[in-house]
C-alpha cells in the first residue's frame, strides 16, 4: 500500500515560498467563513509513523489559521474517569461545534494501532475495532461534518535518515523523539497495523489521504492543499444538501396539514392494558419493600461499578416525572444524576444530536436518569418536520448504536414509555390549569401537541418496532393509574439490576 506513497518529490524553498501565500490566504478565508456560517464541524486526523512530522503539521495549521476557532487533541492512555465510561466517551465529548476546526493527534486510532502492533489483540479483536471506527465516522458524516485523515508517511530508509537528521537539528531535533507522538511498535508491524486499517476505514464521507512526508516542504503544501480542497468541496455540498433539504421539508410541513398520518401496523400502543388499578393502602406497602429493595440493589452496583442509564418517555402528563421522583427517593443522592431534556440549546445544536447526551454519561457504579431523550430524535424532530426523513429513519441505527455501547461497557439500559389514553390526558391537562403550584407544567405545545396525536402515535409505535434490542429493550407502562404506574417501574429496575449483578459475580467466578 505504502510503496506508491514514496515519490521522493522534493520542493525547494523558494517554490515552498511561491506557493505558501496563496494557500495561507485560501485556508483563512475559508476558516472565515466557515466559522461565520456555522454549518458543519471540520474533523482532522493526523497520524503517520514517528518522524514524519506530524508535530509539525499539526503546528503548522495553528499557525497559519486563527488558532481560536481551533481545538488540538492529543490522547493519551484512558484516565479513571475515562475508564469509568464507554471507550468513544472521550472522542465524543471533545468533538468541535459547527464552523469550528478539530484537529486530531491519531485520533480514535491510536489505541487499536497499538495494541495490534504490539500483538496485544486479536486479528478479529482489531477488526471489530476497525469497524467500530467506521460506524462513528459514518455517524459524524452524515451529520455533515467533513472528515480529513492524514497519513504521513515514510519509508523504513527515509525515517532512518530523518531521524539522523534531526538528532543534530538545533530547530526539529526535539521534535523526532517528541513523546507526545510515539510510534508503539517495530516499523513493520505498525505500518502493517496502520495499512489494514485505513483499508478497512478509508471511506467516501471519512477517506484517508496519504502523503509522502520524506520532504518537510512537499508535505506540508500537500496537507494544506488537501485541506483547503476538503473544505471547498465539503462546503459546496453541504449547501446543495442544505439547499434541497429545506425544500423537502417546506413541502413535508404543508403535505401535513392536508393528511392524516396512517396508522401503523405495529400497534404496540393498542395493546397496553390500561384498566389495572392498585389502592392507597396496597401501593403504600408495596412502594416501601421496593424502596428499601433499590437502594441496597444500588449500594451493591456502586460496589461492582455496575452502571445504569434509565430514559424517560411517553405522552404528556403521563407521569414521567412524579415516576423519576419517586424512583429516586430510593436512592442515594451521590449515586444518580437526573438530566431533564428540552430544546436543545445553541451550542448543542452546534454539534452531534447524541453529543449532549454522550456527555452526561456516569462514572462506573453510579446512575443517570434522563427525562425525555435522545428518542426526541425519531419523535418530535420526526412529527415536527425539523429533519429529512432519511435523518430519522437513520437515527434508529445510531441509536441502536449508542445503546449498544453502553450495554457493552457494563451499563443497565432501561427505557420506560408512560403510556396514558387521551381522555386521562385531557383530564390531567385541565387539573393543571386549575391547580396553582401545577400551571408551570402546561403550556400551549402541550395542547399543541395534543392535536398531533395520530403522527406521534405512528412514531412511537415505529420507535418501539425498529430500537427494541435484547441488550436494550422497550418497557410499555399502563400510566392511566399513577400507583400501577411507579411499581411496575420499580419491578423492571430491580429485576435488572439484580440480574445485571448476578451475571457479573458468574462471570467473576468463571474467570477466577
Amino acid at each position: 500500500m505504502f510503496k506508491g506513497v514514496e515519490s521522493g518529490k522534493r520542493l525547494t524553498d523558494a517554490a515552498f515560498r511561491e506557493a505558501k501565500d496563496q494557500l495561507r490566504l485560501d485556508l483563512v478565508d475559508l476558516q472565515q467563513r466557515c466559522r461565520a456560517s456555522a454549518e458543519f464541524p471540520i474533523i482532522v486526523v493526523v497520524a503517520g509513523v514517528q518522524g514524519a512530522g506530524g508535530i509539525d503539521t499539526l503546528n503548522l495549521l495553528n499557525t497559519w489559521m486563527d488558532p481560536r476557532w481551533i481545538q488540538t487533541h492529543a490522547f493519551d492512555s484512558p484516565s479513571d474517569e475515562e475508564r469509568d465510561r464507554p471507550l468513544f466517551w472521550r472522542y465524543w465529548r471533545s468533538l468541535p461545534e459547527a464552523g469550528a476546526i478539530g484537529l486530531y493527534m491519531d485520533g480514535w486510532y491510536g489505541d487499536a494501532w497499538a495494541a495490534r502492533a504490539q500483538n496485544k489483540t486479536t486479528p478479529a479483536a482489531f477488526a471489530a475495532d476497525l469497524k467500530r471506527i467506521a460506524a462513528f465516522e459514518q455517524t459524524l458524516a452524515a451529520d455533515g461534518a467533513l472528515i480529513v485523515k492524514l497519513w504521513l508517511h515514510l519509508g523504513k530508509a527515509a525515517q532512518k535518515s530523518k531521524a539522523d537528521t534531526h538528532k543534530v537539528d538545533p530547530i526539529f531535533g526535539f521534535r523526532s523523539s517528541d513523546a507526545a507522538w510515539p510510534q508503539p511498535a517495530g516499523y513493520d508491524a505498525f505500518t502493517n497495523a496502520a495499512a489494514q486499517s485505513i483499508r478497512a476505514t478509508s471511506t467516501d464521507v471519512a477517506p484517508w489521504h496519504l502523503i509522502d512526508a520524506a520532504d518537510d516542504n512537499a508535505r506540508r503544501i500537500a496537507v494544506l492543499t488537501t485541506l483547503r480542497d476538503a473544505m471547498k468541496s465539503h462546503r459546496k455540498a453541504w449547501h446543495k444538501k442544505a439547499k434541497a433539504t429545506a425544500k423537502v421539508l417546506k413541502h413535508d410541513r404543508k403535505a401535513d396539514k392536508k393528511q392524516k398520518p396512517a396508522r401503523s401496523k405495529r400497534d404496540a400502543l393498542a395493546r397496553v392494558d390500561l384498566t389495572k388499578t392498585m389502592s392507597d393502602e396496597a401501593y403504600a406497602k408495596a412502594f416501601r419493600t421496593r424502596q428499601a429493595k433499590l437502594y441496597d440493589l444500588q449500594k451493591a452496583a456502586r460496589a461492582a461499578g455496575l452502571s445504569t442509564v434509565i430514559a424517560f418517555e411517553g405522552w404528556d402528563a403521563a407521569g414521567k416525572g412524579g415516576a423519576l421522583r419517586r424512583l429516586t427517593y430510593a436512592l442515594s443522592a451521590r449515586n444518580y444524576s437526573v438530566v431533564p431534556i428540552s430544546a436543545p440549546t445553541d451550542e448543542e445544536l452546534a454539534h452531534h444530536y447524541l453529543w449532549r447526551f454522550w456527555r452526561h454519561l456516569c462514572r462506573a457504579g453510579h446512575m443517570t436518569l434522563f427525562d425525555r431523550s435522545w428518542y426526541g430524535r425519531v419523535l418530535v424532530e420526526r412529527v415536527e418536520h425539523l429533519i429529512p426523513e432519511e435523518a430519522w429513519k437513520r437515527a434508529y441505527s445510531e441509536i441502536n448504536d449508542f445503546e449498544a455501547q453502553l450495554a457493552a461497557h457494563d451499563t443497565v439500559v432501561l427505557k420506560f414509555w408512560l403510556h396514558i389514553d387521551a381522555d386521562e390526558q385531557l383530564k390531567r391537562f385541565k387539573d393543571r390549569e386549575k391547580t396553582s403550584y401545577k400551571n408551570w407544567k402546561i403550556t400551549e405545545d402541550d395542547w399543541r401537541n395534543r392535536s398531533k396525536h395520530a403522527a406521534y402515535e405512528l412514531a412511537v409505535n415505529d420507535m418501539f418496532a425498529a430500537t427494541s434490542p435484547k441488550t436494550a429493550p422497550w418497557h410499555l407502562i399502563p400510566a392511566n393509574h399513577k400507583h400501577i404506574a411507579r411499581i411496575m417501574i420499580f419491578d423492571i429496575v430491580v429485576k435488572a439490576l439484580e440480574a445485571a449483578l448476578v451475571g457479573r459475580a458468574k462471570l467473576r467466578n468463571k474467570l477466577t
